[in-house]
């Protein structure tokens, strides 16, 4: 299984800090919705899905889309521990961080995944000023086999913070 690997770069934000962030900008995925986020570590993060009948298709799998979006927002939570979201929760929402998107991601679907809870296990590959690029393996809970791999990159925009004073 996927291990996580340190760059002896530092968190920006730490756990209880993405939920609430998540909480507050994502609530549709927020903590007890969607996903929980089990793990933040550097360049790194774990993420689960607990799926629901929304995400269920046709003979008792879950979907693609279910599993793209998964990816998606674990990679994401990989950029926004490293990036953070600054000091000022009301001008949270301008961070680089956060206004980070998504402009490319390719998923490879590996073999049908049970009905079952789903984890994301992302790092990143490069973080840059404007563009990061991450990878996510994603597993049936007590499968070691992955049932998908993603790669993806993302736009970093300029700080807008200091522009909204």
């Amino acid at each position: 299984m996927w291990q996580f690997y340190s760059w002896g770069l530092s968190l920006m934000m730490q756990l209880d800090e993405v939920n609430a962030f998540l909480t507050r900008h994502f609530p549709q995925i927020g903590p007890g919705r969607e996903f929980i986020v089990e793990a933040l570590g550097p360049m790194s993060a774990r993420l689960r899905l607990a799926p629901g009948q929304q995400h269920l298709r046709p003979g008792g799998t879950v979907s693609g889309p279910a599993m793209f979006a998964l990816a998606d927002v674990a990679i994401y939570l990989a950029i926004l521990g490293q990036l953070g979201v600054g000091d000022d929760a009301e001008q949270a929402h301008l961070s680089p961080g956060s206004l980070t998107v998504t402009t490319n991601l390719n998923i490879n679907f590996l073999r049908k995944p049970e009905p079952t809870d789903l984890i994301a296990e992302a790092k990143l590959m490069k973080l840059g000023r404007q563009l990061a690029v991450g990878e996510a393996w994603l597993y049936s809970i007590g499968s070691e086999a992955p049932v998908a791999h993603a790669v993806a990159t993302y736009s970093i925009p300029p700080d807008m913070s200091a522009r909204a004073r």
